[in-house]
């Protein structure tokens, strides 16, 4: 049996950062690598690489800072180059045939050492904007691996389309009828899932609850607020007096995402890239609401990747949002043609499938690291 080859993955910070580094773990683990994570201090993907037997070595890293205070700026150089040296050790034990890096703040350093070691250098931008580290990355990267189209200026030789991981729950089909029923909804209503992502969306929250109270007894929505703002919502709900409403769904949070996809007809949402991915594997329509803070505008761009097909319609938050909001979710409700044209319009995204962007991510590293 021949040795095994080794990857050092560098992820973490969120979950549309760790994800891709995780499925693609997995699916070199499946091909007989060895690898090691490397992570933030105190990151929370630690325990997801725990329970999955992963070892994993922590940076003491942050995020280049945004504001003009020089101490901020020379604290991170400190631990920046404390990064690299532990990273340059690292590299020396472990010996890796290949060093990936998903995007987080930790993979620069790790992206930086494994060049300087002669280690051949991946990484997989998840976004339709590179985010800085990856962006810096890309200058010395092998391959770069993209989740969406990407402007790719200097990099645009080295770049390959491959889709950004999803969960494997979604691999097996889940029928509408059955979804709905087993969540005890209206099975002919028209029904919208309405989600936040990790980063929360209260202004989404507040703006559809606004609609929903307009638009009472048409629409039938399965609303998962996330656990911090649950009870703001709930009380919301109260205030616009559609508490208990059979056809309104509140969660703080479900597991069962698959399903809950399933149940709608229209998915309103914040355009992170998971979510994005999950949208393009199922080809559900949906309102994008791009996080205005997000880094480099990242989020409005991943919605446009959609909008711009006809996949997706991109609704941006600003003073006259609640209308804008209300509007779109009448006019979809009103012409089921149009979710459907939506639906048939992913084609034309020329998006991969997530399903499959595991498998292609490790023959990106296993094309460069042959022997």
């Amino acid at each position: 049996m021949g040795i095994k080859k080794r990857a050092l993955i560098a992820s973490g910070g969120t979950g549309g950062h760790f994800y891709p580094g995780f499925a693609l773990a997995q699916e070199l683990r499946r091909r007989g690598w060895q690898t090691v994570f490397l992570v933030k201090k105190d990151d929370i993907a630690r325990p997801a690489l725990e329970e999955a037997d992963f070892p994993y070595t922590e940076l003491d890293m942050v995020s280049l800072p945004r504001s003009l205070n020089p101490l901020a700026h020379l604290a991170f150089l400190g631990k920046l180059l404390k990064s690299l040296l532990l990273a340059r050790r690292i590299m020396e034990d472990f010996r890796p045939d290949a060093v990936i890096g998903t995007g987080s703040y930790v993979a620069f350093p790790a992206a930086l050492a494994a060049k300087l070691a002669g280690i051949p250098v991946y990484i997989h931008e998840s976004n339709a904007k590179f985010g800085l580290g990856n962006y810096l990355a890309g200058f010395f990267c092998t391959r770069a691996a993209l989740g969406l189209p990407a402007a790719q200026g200097d990099f645009a030789k080295k770049t390959t389309l491959t889709g950004t991981p999803i969960r494997d729950s979604f691999a097996a089909p889940q029928d509408r009828a059955a979804a709905r029923a087993r969540l005890g909804l209206d099975p002919d209503r028209f029904t919208v899932l309405v989600f936040g992502g990790s980063q929360g969306a209260r202004r989404l929250n507040a703006s559809f609850i606004r609609a929903a109270h307009y638009l009472k007894g048409d629409i039938q929505a399965l609303h998962i607020s996330g656990r911090r703002d649950h009870e703001a919502v709930r009380a919301e709900y109260e205030k616009a007096g559609l508490a208990g409403a059979p056809n309104l769904k509140l969660y703080d949070y479900r597991e069962d995402m698959p399903e809950l996809y399933a149940a709608a007809d229209l998915v309103l949402a914040r355009s992170g890239a998971s979510t994005v991915a999950e949208l393009v594997h199922l080809r559900k329509p949906s309102v994008l609401v791009p996080l205005p803070s997000s880094a480099g505008g990242h989020q409005q761009a991943n919605a446009m990747a959609l909008a711009a097909k006809g996949a997706a319609l991109c609704v941006e938050e600003g003073p006259d949002f609640d209308a804008r909001l209300e509007a779109a979710l009448r006019r979809l409700m009103g012409e089921p043609e149009l979710t459907a044209a939506m639906s048939g319009s992913f084609a034309a995204a020329g998006i991969p499938d997530g399903s499959q962007a595991a498998a292609a991510l490790a023959d990106l590293v296993e094309s460069g690291t042959r022997s």
